[in-house]
């Protein structure tokens, strides 16, 4: 919907807000089922089985016409079954994994513990100033 599509914006342009990252870089979004997610996680990760959420950062050199950060691809029976087990609506889902996301294909990551706090405080930053706290 049209009120999605702008929550999805807002929460890509709260990401470049607090990193102060130009807000002219664009993120390709794409809704996908189980089966074609899993099979993503497959090619790319190594792990056959499925997942809610891929990013796919590019790799463009800064003088670059376009500013593509990248690609990002959510699972929409993961979003679906996750927002029921965490106990709320399937948009604050959606926007937590295009915020989780976002912050990936700026460089982030949760592989090492120090790494997974700075990246959930960023998470909960901006779900905050979306006004989509759990």
């Amino acid at each position: 919907t049209q009120e999605q599509e702008q929550l999805i914006q807002s929460a890509v342009a709260a990401c470049y807000q607090l990193e102060n990252w130009p807000t002219d870089y664009e993120v390709s979004l794409s809704f996908v089922m189980n089966e074609e997610i899993q099979a993503l996680n497959r090619d790319y990760r190594g792990k056959d089985q499925p997942t809610d959420v891929l990013s796919f950062p590019m790799d463009m050199p800064d003088d670059a016409p376009e500013k593509l950060l990248g690609d990002i691809v959510i699972s929409v029976e993961k979003m679906l079954e996750q927002a029921a087990e965490y106990g709320h609506s399937a948009d604050r889902e959606m926007i937590y994994l295009v915020v989780h996301s976002t912050l990936h294909l700026m460089g982030y990551d949760h592989m090492m513990p120090e790494d997974k706090l700075l990246m959930r405080e960023k998470e909960e930053t901006i779900m905050e100033r979306l006004a989509l706290v759990r």
